[in-house]
């Protein structure tokens, strides 16, 4: 965050979050106009052209990204999930066994329907931890659980 500080409880913003995956991946950020509220001259301008290029965003729909957003646990779910399918690793799932995951977990009704099965996947590849009771998916992401997650990510992935 700047002065030395991580910030482990503090959340991240949907550009932040896409910025720090497309530099743990080594991906070489590259501007688009995809998305009417980023613009060419912001800081996460590459990042979110890259990640849109590579299909691991979708935005908000009609055009927005919503850059200064708070991700959500279930929004960075799927992004790490597609992350790891362009890393090479299999992550589709049909609804059954995405079902099968997620119901240990008490609030998995309440996550999104299109959420299901990033996170379900990142629960099987140990990218989140499991011993938790609940999966808090429309609740901001913590700093400290995406450095996790992209830890997670790129040990699954192989490339650590």
């Amino acid at each position: 965050m700047g002065g030395g500080l991580f910030c482990p409880d503090e959340t991240m913003t949907r550009a932040q979050f896409v910025a720090i995956v497309i530099k743990a991946l080594g991906l070489t950020p590259e501007l688009c106009d995809d998305f009417s509220d980023v613009a060419d001259t912001a800081w996460y301008a590459g990042y979110v052209g890259t990640a849109s290029r590579l299909g691991l965003i979708n935005g908000r729909g009609g055009g927005i990204f919503d850059p200064g957003g708070t991700i959500t646990r279930q929004e960075a779910a799927v992004l790490v999930a597609r992350a790891a399918a362009l890393c090479g690793m299999d992550t589709e799932l049909d609804s059954g066994s995405a079902r099968d995951t997620l119901a240990q977990f008490g609030d998995y009704v309440k996550t999104a329907q299109w959420a299901r099965e990033g996170l379900a996947f990142c629960y099987q590849a140990g990218i989140l931890d499991d011993g938790a009771l609940e999966i808090r998916g429309g609740e901001a992401v913590r700093r400290c659980e995406v450095a996790q997650m992209i830890y997670g990510l790129l040990c699954a992935a192989e490339l650590l």
